[in-house]
């Protein structure tokens, strides 16, 4: 039999809780845990540095009564979710979390919250979710401490709510603008709480070019909103998606992959200049997700993790090369956008010999321009988008 018990950040348990626990024969959790039940159980296991032998040391123990510790609710990132995972029929018994115990502290209401977790994780694109829920809850650690969150959401309008060691003699709750965030000193364990004006974005990206910096300012390394936003539309990205931009010239795709919701990334560019400008954007934007990675592909792709969905917006001559190589490891969807007939056939020459799906949409769009008291439409040059999976 497996309990898995939540412990509270006082520590204490409900009555049902503590029955579990005190009929214990393996105890299993951390020392600081396991130290607020002295005498329980009469195998008693620290865990930490050990998670990976979790599923061993219960399967070795089928015939006893195992209690796992854990941290406040225990599947809210919590070894809830990893025993569960080997051992479905296991027990959980909850606790509030420290998320729940820090609006408590605070007192805000956290059903219209959204949730983030970058301990021991990358950091997250926590600007967006405070731009779409006005209430964000960060569980920090390591390196992405809060000052870390300050840095990177810069001067932006809001109060951050840093709620350290919950439950301890020492309990703190720290209150500052965002702003300030960056030069704050915390201890750990925190919860970090940041509330601000919401700024939603359209569901369907349609950002203007203006508003990204390019190399070559009047028409610039970029590929244009309209364009841009049938791209987005063909590769379908999902919350959580791995990405390759390449080509990204200005990372305008990159970045509205990013606001998307893609998890990560890769801005691949050839150009070094160029990639100074992508690191821009991607910081004006809050594209946290962004990495920038300098080399002119297919050089360099090996180094980087199967992408869900691919984009390319450049081939520097390679395109056949890049298509074949792309569609070999993407596990979703691929995009191409192509200027020239050379350069079409060269593509569809590639999705041909690999006997990809594969369908092209020619572009022309038009925009409307001022011509004295008059308005006419100036073209832009036709694009194929080509969509192509395996």
């Amino acid at each position: 039999m497996i309990t898995v018990v939540g412990v509270g950040v006082g520590g204490e348990l409900p009555p049902r809780s503590l029955a579990a626990v005190q009929a214990a024969q393996t105890l299993i959790g951390a020392a600081k845990q396991l130290a607020l039940f002295p005498g329980v159980g009469d195998e008693r296991i620290d865990i930490v540095g050990r998670m990976g032998e979790l599923k061993e040391l219960l399967a070795a123990r089928a015939d006893r009564r195992n209690v796992v510790l854990a941290s406040g609710d225990p599947l809210l990132y919590g070894i809830g979710v990893t025993v569960l995972r080997h051992f479905p029929d296991a027990e959980v018994l909850t606790a509030p979390s420290s998320v729940a115990e820090a609006f408590a502290r605070v007192k805000l209401s956290w059903s219209d919250a959204e949730l983030i977790s970058i301990h021991g994780r990358p950091m997250a694109d926590i600007g967006t979710a405070l731009d779409r829920a006005g209430k964000v809850a960060v569980l920090t650690g390591g390196e992405n401490t809060p000052a870390a969150v300050g840095r990177a959401l810069g001067d932006r309008e809001g109060t951050a709510y840093v709620c350290e060691r919950l439950g301890a003699p020492d309990e703190r709750v720290q209150t500052l603008p965002i702003a300030e965030l960056a030069a704050a000193v915390t201890a750990e364990p925190n919860v970090l709480l940041l509330v601000g004006p919401t700024r939603p974005r359209p569901v369907i990206p349609h950002t203007d070019d203006d508003q990204f910096e390019k190399k070559m300012p009047k028409k610039g390394l970029i590929t244009k909103r309209e364009v841009r936003t049938l791209s987005l539309a063909a590769l379908g990205v999902r919350v959580g998606d791995l990405c390759w931009d390449i080509g990204a010239g200005s990372g305008a795709v990159a970045i509205e992959l990013a606001l998307l919701g893609a998890a990560k990334v890769y801005a691949v560019e050839k150009n070094e200049d160029a990639c100074a400008i992508v690191r821009q954007n991607a910081a004006a934007f809050g594209a946290l997700q962004v990495e920038v990675v300098h080399t002119k592909a297919p050089e360099g792709l090996d180094a980087l993790p199967d992408p869900d969905r691919v984009f390319i917006g450049g081939s520097g001559g390679n395109i056949g090369e890049l298509v074949t190589g792309a569609l070999a490891r993407c596990r979703g969807k691929l995009v191409v956008n192509v200027a020239t007939i050379e350069n079409l056939a060269d593509c569809v020459s590639a999705l041909k010999a690999a006997k990809a799906r594969w369908s092209v949409t020619q572009v022309a769009i038009g925009r409307s321009s001022p011509i004295l008291d008059l308005t006419r439409f100036e073209a832009l040059n036709p694009v194929w988008i080509v969509e192509a999976s395996r």
